[in-house]
């Protein structure tokens, strides 16, 4: 948060509204009948599926009675229409939070609550509706649900009993009796209750439900006494698959109740899909590989789609070590559905993955004749000829594979497999801002799209832009988490980004499938390093056989050894490391290190000097001999080795930031600051770089170039929680856009819920609108949240406090808080005398002291 003093405000009091509202001869008659239009045109635009034009109406009535629970209800529905879930939670809040007695809402923001986690404040709207309510079984669900969170189980199980009395014939409440019965290792009373559940709706999902957990506990016991009955409950279950609904039923938006019936969980082809799959893998599991496979092939006659029967069929050939049969399958699909453009697309897919790039086009081909409108058939064809083009320098087929993508395109401009293909040739010629617009533009519109995410991820890693990366490929491996490229990846920007633990587990996880990837084995150990788990590391990175220990290996294991007192061990395999990589900045850097240790820097500085020579035009090398000059005394040298980094590579962001450094700590602010722009500049895409540039803006007090770039920082990574909330509060403070100012300072409230800055701003925020009421109990948590000591902060939040308290003609308690910022202000003067220093009074403390003798003038 941006804590600037806070200048005198001009305020307008209620006595004077009241007297305007007369004059205009009805006006305020006026706003009641605007506010009714607008609320009725919304949820006209509602009923005709048009959300975006609705969250306008709702809006321009909000702008007129903010406090209107109505418009913030139905502003919620239209927000969950654009799937926008955080702005309408927000809005659930408001709606609970105006109208206490709306047992739906409190409903749905108790549900939404759950969902993200925040059992606490789904507990106590359960709780809410239950004293409105006494039975409603909804309410007791989500209590139930919150009191296992809290390990209470003793209570949920209660909570879940009384939910099922009070609606008996809802199978949903017994299905989650079950299911958390079993979690708790309860299973004959779990199976007991999902019995129960299947007598009162004989579906699909419950039939398989109590199918599955049948077969767990076989799995658990190891016994094979009820084979028969899973196979009984699997093959029922297959029939139920056949008879389950093809579309699930038509809902309003608005009618968030929780559908209780189970019978439409799961739609006709993907309940098939599942149903089969199951069947067949207990019977694999059984040793029964024949009638697996039987199954499948019964699966893929029911099935319209084929698609995940035919590769559970190829795993199987796999797991049994039959290549060759796999194969086969798979192209004995297309043969016997010739017709059928969905087997060939699998099939080019699969022959793909096994690296036949021609036989994959052939099918992509075949594909294209079934159906030459199919967009999905002539993108693949694209895709591959792009792939085969690439890889043999055929221009041809590049270019006959732009053509198909803008053919496509033009077709339908937001296809998302379209934008896929192009990004992919976009990448391939090294346009990586174009192929970051396309793919941002697939996930638009398929936003599950793992593949899509994986590779917006390596664009983003690649530009060195980690955080958002990260999020990338992480949801492309919950995604798919077969992708294994993707977890590899995941695992690296984990350890690049400090997040060592989350980089240990999950590439142990990866290692148990890939034990011969060193690559990740290496980043492994260097992780359990960062956490202090030095043997571990060495015993990991040890595993690794001698004969393939390259570079990367010896210098994971050089670096251990001098961890460990073995400094002559550790400096022997550095600089066998750097025999085998000449040049390597990071080999180059640790023997700097072991050289410093032992008061030869000049030896580093040779061997960095021979590194240039071989490498003049290697940035890394140039920040290198910054690095060595820098220990050397040398300033001006470091100075210039540093300008030599950047002009070699002006993308060099480590180079840039250590520069800035070196010209603040001598002094020279002008100099940082041009450094900062140099490096936003040639790294646009990097919203690190705008976030630490619009921080020092804001302390030069540079208000709209700071606002500037937290817009840019915002942009490029929308999870910058502290420039949202920063720039929400520079919006406030210079009088910008306040509708934008409280979006902003809600998304930064939502993702730092424990935030002193956060709430301040918030509620400094809803101040500025003229909401006074909803902004006190931010800002009077913002007081509690910081710390007694920190007699500046304390001094300018309590006066927002004291400010809102006025504005909500609350004269004695705005009398006490300015005490207490006046109170905070002495303790900062007697702070500064201490150190012998002068503190001129700042505007807050001002503000406080005209604020005290107005209201007690007028007591």
């Amino acid at each position: 948060m941006s804590l600037r003093p806070v200048r005198a405000t001009r305020f307008v009091s209620l006595a004077t509204a009241a007297l305007a509202c007369g004059l205009l001869l009805g006006g305020c008659a006026d706003d009641e009948s605007r506010l009714a239009g607008f609320l009725e045109s919304g949820n006209a635009y509602l009923d005709d599926d048009k959300p975006d034009e609705a969250i306008i109406e709702f809006k321009n009535a909000l702008q007129i009675d903010p406090e209107n629970a109505e418009a913030h209800e139905a502003l919620s529905f239209a927000y969950l229409a654009v799937e926008k879930p955080r702005e309408a939670y927000w809005e659930m809040s408001e709606t609970v939070r105006l109208d206490p007695d709306n047992i739906p809402a409190r409903l749905r923001y108790a549900t939404v609550s759950t969902a993200i986690g925040d059992y606490d404040l789904a507990l106590k709207q359960a709780n809410a509706v239950l004293e409105l309510e006494p039975e409603n079984p909804v309410a007791f669900v989500l209590r139930a649900q919150a009191y296992e969170s809290r390990d209470d189980l003793e209570q949920a199980e209660s909570d879940f009993r009384t939910a099922i009395a009070n609606d008996p014939d809802a199978p949903l409440f017994r299905y989650l009796l079950g299911s958390f019965l079993e979690r708790h290792g309860r299973v004959d009373e779990a199976e007991t209750v999902l019995e129960e559940m299947v007598e009162i709706e004989e579906s699909y999902f419950a039939l398989s439900t109590l199918a599955q957990t049948v077969v767990r506990d076989i799995v658990r016991s190891g016994s094979r006494d009820r084979d028969d009955e899973a196979i009984a409950l699997l093959e029922r279950s297959v029939e139920l698959a056949r008879e389950a609904p093809t579309e699930k039923p038509e809902r309003d938006i608005r009618d968030m109740s929780m559908q209780t019936s189970m019978t439409s969980q799961v739609l006709r082809d993907d309940a098939i899909q599942s149903a089969y799959v199951l069947l067949s893998a207990f019977h694999y599991d059984r040793g029964r590989f024949d009638r697996a496979i039987e199954v499948l092939e019964e699966g893929i006659a029911e099935s319209d789609s084929k698609t995940e029967l035919i590769y559970q069929m190829a795993r199987l050939y796999r797991r049994q070590g039959m290549p060759e049969k796999e194969r086969e399958v798979m192209e004995r699909a297309t043969q016997e559905a010739p017709d059928d453009l969905d087997a060939q697309l699998v099939l080019s897919a699969y022959l793909g993955q096994q690296g036949d790039a021609e036989g994959a086009l052939e099918a992509a081909r075949a594909a294209v004749a079934i159906d030459p409108e199919s967009r999905p058939a002539r993108l693949r064809e694209a895709e591959l000829l792009v792939d085969i083009g690439y890889r043999d320098g055929d221009e041809a087929a590049i270019r006959r594979g732009r053509e198909i993508v803008d053919e496509v395109l033009e077709e339908v401009v937001d296809s998302p497999e379209g934008h896929f293909v192009r990004a992919k040739i976009e990448i391939a010629e090294g346009d990586t801002e174009a192929a970051k617009e396309s793919l941002q533009t697939v996930l638009h519109g398929r936003p599950d799209w793992a593949q899509a995410r994986f590779v917006l991820g390596s664009v983003l890693a690649a530009n060195n832009e980690l955080s958002r990366a990260r999020v990338e490929v992480a949801r492309a491996v919950e995604l798919d988490p077969r992708l294994l490229p993707a977890r590899k990846l995941l695992i690296q920007l984990h350890s690049q980004l400090g997040e060592h633990e989350f980089a240990i587990e999950q590439g142990r996880a990866y290692l148990a499938q890939q034990p011969d990837d060193h690559e990740i084995r290496i980043v492994v150990g260097q992780s359990l390093i960062r956490v202090g788990r030095g043997e571990e590391a060495y015993a990991e990175v040890g595993k690794i056989p001698e004969a393939d220990r390259d570079a990367a290996a010896l210098f994971a294991l050089g670096r251990l050894d001098i961890a460990f007192g073995r400094i002559e061990q550790g400096a022997e395999r550095l600089r066998k490391a750097d025999e085998m990589a000449p040049g390597n900045p990071q080999v180059l850097r640790a023997l700097l290190a072991v050289d410093r240790s032992n008061g030869d820097v000049e030896a580093s500085a040779a061997r960095v000097a021979r590194a240039i020579e071989a490498k003049p035009e290697s940035s890394e090398l140039a920040e290198l001999d910054a690095q060595v000059r820098q220990i050397q005394g040398d300033r001006e040298g470091a100075r210039k080795a540093l300008q030599r980094a950047i002009e070699l590579d002006p993308r060099n962001v480590t180079a840039q930031l250590t520069l800035a450094d070196l010209e603040a700590r001598a002094g020279n602010d002008e100099a940082m600051v041009a450094v900062l722009e140099a490096a936003a500049t040639a790294v646009p895409e990097s919203a690190d770089l705008q976030f630490r540039l619009a921080l020092v803006y804001e302390r030069e007090d540079r208000r709209a170039d700071a606002i500037d770039a937290y817009e840019k920082a915002i942009s490029l990574n929308g999870d910058l929680a502290m420039a949202k909330n920063n720039l929400a509060y520079l919006l406030a403070e210079s009088g910008g856009d306040l509708d934008r100012a409280l979006e902003l300072a809600q998304q930064a409230k939502e993702a730092l819920p424990d935030d002193g800055s956060a709430a301040d701003t918030l509620g400094w925020v809803l101040l500025k609108r003229g909401v006074p009421s909803a902004a006190i109990g931010y800002l009077e948590e913002a007081v509690q949240r910081f710390p007694a000591d920190a007699f500046e902060v304390q001094g300018i939040v309590r006066n927002h406090l004291a400010e809102a308290y006025e504005r909500n003609k609350e004269s004695a308690k705005a009398i006490d808080e300015s005490r207490r910022v006046l109170d905070q202000y002495q303790k900062l003067a007697e702070r500064a005398r201490e150190k012998g220093a002068d503190l001129d009074e700042p505007d807050w403390s001002r503000d406080a002291r005209a604020r005290l003798e107005r209201l007690e003038a007028a007591s």
